[in-house]
């Protein structure tokens, strides 16, 4: 059974139950790890704990450096970090090779952000300052989803002790071994306890984590439901949260666009990792004009697509991550069609080895239906048309989530409305729903609160304190 990573050496669990990590493309059992406990994550917050205040009285030219050795890191062992990412979640490797180039690249840019942060200062008499300072919050727990283990978990550990915390990283116990061999190939080279990294689920790790006293903050990027009980747990302790969770995107495509090239578009934002992205298109609203041909466009690629194990090639897709969320979209797509949806393409479950559900175009569904109004982390497609802009726009905003919208139109004017009335936090005009570079944004709705990424990120993993002094009293 795999072993946690604490103060710079594996260290066994408390816990002997064991949870299996399962290869999602042929259902074989890779490994095992820990359920996990208190006990462990005690364990891991004391050497955290342990080593902040050196940790954050180095300069952040110094945190740079540490930073910039784990992305050189990253990238000398990549390929046998991208071969072991996509056989424990599924994803074609060359997206697994792209995950571990763009963790090496964060791990770069939050070392050279947090040199170059500022707080500022006021006019002030003589013989005195009044100026401002940020601080490390302390111990930050991480806890990631199984997605994107190495890219959000590298992120986010990164930016947390690029401003002097240190860290006890949970990643999913669906796919923790990529993040187990980082924690050992690459933040080993930091001082220890700096990053710690316990394995298990959310019963036996997470929530230990979340409830520790002495954990300042949680950065969690996960499901509604989850983060919903961190959010709640961090406000009875007055702890600081930062949480990006789940979404149901949408997507309007108006009339002024090329069909073929809406739907190769769609594709990207539907499909990507099949369809397993936080700010994957789950919701398409297309102008009546062109509704028909393009989802005869969408169902004609999206049939094209080729699906399966990652690591062959020429893959376009793999499977989906394991069983439980297999069965979630199966569910989600049949009870739709029972309430009246049409299929054009896809729609069950492949007959083979593996949990692989197919691209999946549905037309004739109603806001209520699962697929529209539930989060599906899926590679679906449900398309509605619209007769006006107006229209679309409304239809797009409701919804309780709030976390990416696209619009695709050559239209200026429509852009503008788009950008000042969506209700979004990753806003996107003929671009695909992913992070722009060096951008941020705050989530709308039940999708989080907190701003992720860039230096936006930084100001949330730090607090600032107004300082006055004087000469002398």
């Amino acid at each position: 059974m795999e072993s946690n990573w604490i103060g710079n050496r594996s260290v066994p669990s408390e816990s002997t139950d064991a949870l299996a990590v399962v290869n999602p493309a042929t259902e074989e059992t890779l490994g095992e790890i820990p359920r996990g406990s208190a006990g462990d994550v005690e364990q891991a917050v004391a050497a955290a704990r342990a080593a902040q205040r050196e940790w954050g009285g180095l300069s952040p030219v110094a945190r740079r450096a540490a930073l910039y050795e784990i992305s050189n890191i990253l990238l000398e062992h990549k390929e046998e970090l991208a071969r072991l990412n996509t056989i424990e979640m599924g994803k074609p490797l060359f997206l697994s090779r792209n995950e571990i180039i763009g963790a090496a690249t964060a791990a770069r840019q939050f070392g050279e952000l947090a040199v170059h942060m500022r707080s500022g200062s006021q006019q002030a008499a003589y013989g005195e300052l009044n100026f401002q300072q940020r601080f490390p919050r302390g111990v930050v727990g991480v806890i990631v989803p199984w997605n994107y283990p190495v890219a959000l978990g590298v992120e986010n550990v990164s930016a947390a002790i690029a401003v002097g915390n240190t860290v006890v990283w949970k990643p999913s116990e669906k796919t923790p071994l990529t993040s187990r061999r980082i924690a050992e190939l690459a933040f080993a080279k930091l001082p220890p306890g700096v990053v710690n990294l316990v394995l298990g689920n959310g019963p036996g790790a997470g929530q230990p984590i979340v409830d520790h006293p002495d954990v300042s903050a949680i950065l969690f990027v996960g499901s509604e439901a989850t983060g919903r009980r961190i959010g709640e747990s961090c406000g009875r302790s007055l702890k600081k949260a930062i949480l990006e969770l789940g979404g149901k995107d949408p997507l309007i495509i108006d009339e002024t666009v090329d069909i073929e090239r809406a739907a190769a578009f769609t594709i990207d934002a539907a499909y990507f990792n099949a369809g397993q992205l936080c700010t994957a298109t789950e919701r398409i609203y297309v102008a009546r004009q062109i509704f028909e041909p393009f989802v005869e466009a969408l169902t004609r690629q999206s049939r094209a697509i080729v699906q399966d194990d990652g690591l062959m090639d020429n893959v376009g897709m793999g499977p989906i991550v394991d069983r439980i969320q297999l069965d979630k979209i199966v569910e989600q797509v049949d009870r739709s069609v029972a309430a009246g949806a049409v299929l054009h393409c896809g729609g069950a479950r492949l007959d083979r080895k593996g949990w692989f559900y197919p691209p999946t175009v549905i037309t004739g569904v109603t806001a209520s239906q699962p697929v529209m109004a539930d989060e599906t982390f899926g590679p679906v497609a449900p398309c509605v048309p619209y007769d006006d802009f107006d229209e679309a726009l409304a239809l797009a905003n409701d919804h309780r989530y709030g976390l990416a919208a696209v619009l695709c139109s050559t239209s200026a004017p429509r852009s503008l409305k788009f950008l000042h009335e969506v209700r979004a936090g990753m806003i996107k005009v003929n671009a695909p729903p992913r992070k722009a570079p060096g951008g941020t944004s705050e989530p709308v709705g039940a999708s989080g609160i907190g701003a992720g990424y860039s230096q936006e990120l930084l100001l949330e993993l730090t607090r600032q304190s107004s300082i006055q002094w004087k000469a002398a009293i």
